[in-house]
């Protein structure tokens, strides 16, 4: 794809074993599969958590791959162009990590901060599905990341998922990394009021769209939720239980058009 040559593991739990067509396909792709349950590897993975998303594998599969330097990605994140790019860039040379934000802040009163003595910073969350990471200038955060994923019972009660579990443990160690500046934009048709299918689009260093990760129905609106805070709704099906919904427009003209807008530039 986009005549890229990257060399390509697809990593998963012992559950999902691919087929050994499945297997001939990827092989034809460039691709191999890898079984996260492999007791010889440095960080197996042998059970599934009890919830229909895995986010705890990331981590590992990281980790455990057989590169060096990783470019990873969520199985529904596409590039939309060759990223080979990406481990270049003067950002990523400097620091051995590249990660990109997610629609989200974390609440101040959140516990992660107390628990991992870090400081709550106005900033926005990060989208973990796609990562460059150096792991040899990167190995102990990635292993507090890890950590926190392993013991995912406890920290996926103040995160939602994996994805802050990263940014956190850097921060946590003070290791360097680089947050790309551009705010993610959106992508998808629509159908009456909401979006089927619609994709995050992360920009580059460059602000271009380099990845296309899936979503599921989305209504771009904004609302004000029953304790009076404002918020995106970007809610999977139905919304929010209890969600009062007010489009912006009514309050500050033009906001909705203005952050279609720009907002591959600005938050």
């Amino acid at each position: 794809m986009h005549h890229c040559d990257l060399d390509i593991e697809v990593w998963h739990l012992s559950d999902e074993q691919p087929s050994v067509a499945v297997q001939n396909e990827l092989a034809a792709l460039g691709a191999v599969a890898k079984d996260l349950s492999d007791p010889n590897l440095p960080r197996p993975i042998q059970s599934r958590r009890n919830a229909d998303k895995q986010f705890q594998i990331k981590a590992a599969a990281v980790i455990n791959s057989s590169f060096k330097e990783v470019l990873y990605l969520d199985s529904d994140n596409i590039p939309a162009r060759d990223p080979t790019f990406l481990f270049d860039t003067p950002e990523y040379k400097k620091t051995g990590a590249l990660f990109w934000p997610d629609f989200w802040k974390t609440h101040g009163d959140n516990k992660i901060f107390e628990i991992l003595h870090i400081s709550c910073r106005d900033e926005w969350e990060q989208e973990s599905g796609q990562m460059v990471i150096d792991k040899v200038k990167s190995w102990l955060p990635l292993q507090l990341a890890w950590y926190m994923q392993d013991q995912h019972e406890i920290y996926f009660q103040f995160l939602n998922g994996d994805k802050d579990t990263f940014k956190y443990a850097w921060q946590a160690l003070n290791a360097p990394y680089h947050m790309i500046e551009a705010f993610l934009g959106m992508a998808g048709t629509m159908a009456g009021d909401r979006t089927p299918n619609a994709s995050e689009h992360p920009w580059d260093l460059s602000k271009r769209s380099t990845f296309s990760h899936s979503n599921t129905w989305i209504k771009p609106e904004f609302y004000i939720s029953a304790d009076g805070r404002a918020c995106m709704d970007f809610t999977h099906r139905e919304g929010e239980p209890n969600a009062i919904t007010e489009n912006f427009d009514s309050i500050v003209p033009n906001l909705q058009s203005l952050y279609i807008q720009f907002d591959q530039s600005s938050g």
